[in-house]
């Protein structure tokens, strides 16, 4: 089928049947289709600028959240151009309310670098952009709902990498992924709703998000609820500073799309995560519930008790990290009790 011929199947679509037209069809052919092939230099703009205005302005309002969700993440394959970034703002700014947030989780939860953050920050224009985020903070007002928002990082964390001399280098921590199913699941308004765990890395984005797609190919089979990755640069990788820079831009992000969430950030002692997360407690006021800290390398003496005193705990395994969990009402005593059977059965299978 050519553009055209896709362009006027999507026209002649009934009144009130579109969302169920394109939940049918392949809509990431099509839309690669009337893109046209930038290698060839078939730039169909005329196409590309009447398929957003369709489909994201002149006929949103028959399409439900989940199908706006697929309409952005299809629309990946075009540009970025003011008529796309037109388009991506009106399916957001004309939702409210659950449906809104719907579509922020979806959006947040498409399994490639294209979530929530790089749609509002790569795809928008600066004035797009603006419209955005304060619609997002009017709704965070208007109905707050207070989920808890899991961010975490990954290498000494999730995986032993860097600092850890305790297991092998790149084996998965006992207990680590219980305990983030579980909070995923112990304090979500819905919990079999996507998008609320979020890994928060300096790990580079790397050429067109090679790397950032390698970092999400390494975790996806280790059962995790669905999730975002934000990422680094390659300037972020030589120092503590640099590092803590970036991570903390990614939570200053992190907060303008979900400022209607309490947080909590999961990191290491291996690097700057400690100082980070203290910055991020003073950031999110009172949105921010802890911080846990995964006790690589030791913290000692008036480092770590002012550490302490500005609200980061410390643990050496995850069972310790459920009990704090638990004690801070984030998970109940049945979920409690999963990660430590994880944990103890990770423990006696290594034995």
């Amino acid at each position: 089928m050519n553009p055209a011929e896709a362009l006027a199947r999507l026209r002649a679509t009934p009144e009130g049947s579109l969302d169920a037209v394109l939940q049918q069809i392949d809509l990431e052919r099509t839309v690669k289709a009337i893109a046209g092939n930038a290698l060839t230099g078939l730039f169909r703009d005329d196409e590309r600028r009447e398929l957003v205005t369709l489909l994201c302005i002149d006929r949103a309002d028959e399409l439900s959240p989940r199908t706006r969700a697929d309409v952005v993440h299809a629309l990946r394959r075009l540009p970025p151009n003011p008529v796309l970034s037109e388009g991506i703002r009106s399916l957001l700014v004309s939702l409210t309310g659950e449906p809104f947030r719907d579509m922020k989780y979806l959006l947040n939860a498409s399994g490639d670098r294209h979530d929530l953050e790089h749609v509002v920050y790569e795809r928008l224009t600066d004035d797009d952009r603006e419209v955005v985020l304060a619609h997002i903070a009017a709704e965070a007002e208007q109905t707050p709902q207070h989920d808890l928002r899991i961010l975490c990082d990954i290498d000494d964390t999730v995986r032993a990498m860097l600092h850890e001399t305790r297991f092998p280098r790149g084996s998965i921590y006992p207990g680590v992924v219980e305990l983030l199913v579980e909070l995923d699941q112990g304090h979500a308004a819905q919990p079999s709703r996507p998008g609320d765990l979020t890994f928060v890395t300096a790990r580079p984005e790397g050429p067109r998000g090679l790397i950032e797609q390698y970092t999400r190919d390494g975790l996806a089979d280790l059962g995790l609820p669905p999730h975002s990755v934000l990422g680094g640069s390659f300037l972020n990788l030589f120092t503590k500073r640099s590092i803590k820079e970036r991570k903390l831009q990614n939570f200053v992000r992190e907060r303008a799309l979900f400022p209607e969430c309490r947080f909590i950030f999961i990191g290491d002692s291996g690097q700057a995560d400690p100082q980070v997360g203290a910055e991020m407690l003073r950031i999110g006021g009172a949105h921010g519930v802890a911080v846990l800290i995964h006790e690589v390398v030791a913290v000692t003496g008036e480092v770590r008790a002012a550490l302490e005193a500005d609200g980061i705990r410390f643990f050496e395994g995850y069972d310790e990290a459920a009990r704090i969990a638990h004690r801070l009402e984030l998970i109940d005593a049945a979920a409690r009790d999963r990660v430590l059977m994880a944990v103890n059965d990770a423990s006696a299978w290594m034995t």
